[in-house]
């Protein structure tokens, strides 16, 4: 049935006629001829491909422009071990239907509002009446809301679709209330106020409207920077905010990448922060690795090394039983 074959399920070989979200179109010069060739980033609920037109290519881009619900005719190859939709110049036309492009982004497989009443539970549990009144004054604004649900929590790596953002942070949460049981010495509730707030610059510093992009003040000031700003105006509303605590609540949002080269202008220099710190570095990387894996087996890599990580600074290792469990079933 047309428009119903989603983009995870593209195998090399498979014939396409479907809808989908136009993320970027380019046009690109061929490198063993003359003339250009058309590219395309096409996305849906469940991921995106790269889609190529060899012919007439300025002819077929000003048939449509990126935002725009396309609806495509081609077929699957296998290039360089990633997949890509090769379409002809009658293989593409735009849809004129009124969409929600939401329902074409990649979004998360859970529950937002399950996380969010989560989210709400570990909140009221707290003790620190001045940490409440800080995590509530988000928590408790629709604006603010809306936009922790949806956002992702980056452009290209970990949590990188909408709802990204909200399951990261309910993640780091929970793992950072495992630490505090481990380790009673804590103080719970700044641990968790960090955890909450860390990433809340995100909301400002990405935009998804019908792809994921990095904001102007995003790009320029940075997801730190601006979440420690939305932080210090909200205790500034806050009378008798006493000063110590200001200081190491935002000590946690400026620390908790680590690195200045991540991002953090300075280290962990307390326990709270450097728990932060392998909280937040945990559920990131453990993501990492999870979406390359995924990625990997979709596109039916070959072997059991995966392409080289970037981020990870490695090779991914996929192992010989990819998508199997090793556990074993008991007799």
């Amino acid at each position: 049935m047309r428009g119903t074959k989603k983009i995870k399920d593209l195998k090399a070989g498979s014939s396409v006629d479907s809808t989908f979200l136009v993320m970027e179109k380019e046009l690109r010069e061929f490198i063993s001829k003359e003339g250009y060739y058309l590219q395309v980033k096409l996305g849906d609920s469940t991921g995106s491909i790269w889609a190529r037109c060899w012919e007439k290519a300025e002819e077929v881009t000003s048939l449509f422009e990126s935002g725009d619900i396309v609806r495509i005719k081609g077929v699957v190859e296998s290039f360089k071990g990633r997949l890509q939709l090769i379409f002809k110049p009658d293989g593409i036309e735009r849809r004129t239907e009124t969409y929600d492009i939401a329902e074409f982004l990649q979004t998360t497989s859970k529950n937002i509002n399950f996380l969010f009443d989560e989210i709400l539970r570990t909140a009221e549990s707290m003790e620190n009446d001045h940490l409440k009144r800080v995590i509530f004054s988000f928590l408790n604004d629709p604006k603010f809301v809306n936009s922790f649900k949806k956002a992702p929590a980056a452009k290209i790596h970990h949590h990188n679709y909408i709802g990204g953002l909200i399951e990261h942070t309910q993640s780091v949460m929970v793992v950072c209330e495992t630490i505090s049981k481990l380790y009673p010495e804590l103080d719970r509730d700044l641990l968790l106020a960090g955890a909450l707030l860390h990433d809340v610059g995100k909301t400002a510093a990405y935009e998804y409207t019908f792809r994921i992009d990095v904001t102007e003040e995003g790009g320029l000031v940075d997801h730190i920077v601006l979440g420690y700003q939305m932080v210090e105006d909200k205790i500034k509303g806050i009378n008798g905010f006493p000063e110590d605590l200001r200081l190491r609540l935002l000590h946690l949002i400026l620390s908790h990448h680590k690195y200045s080269e991540w991002g953090s202008p300075v280290k962990p220099l307390f326990a709270e922060a450097e728990a932060l710190c392998y909280a937040d570095m945990l559920d990131s990387q453990l993501k990492e690795f999870l979406q390359i894996q995924k990625h990997e087996e979709a596109k039916g890599k070959e072997g059991v090394w995966g392409d080289f990580s970037r981020v990870l600074d490695r090779f991914v290792y996929l192992g010989r039983d990819k998508g199997k469990t090793h556990s074993k079933s008991k007799k």
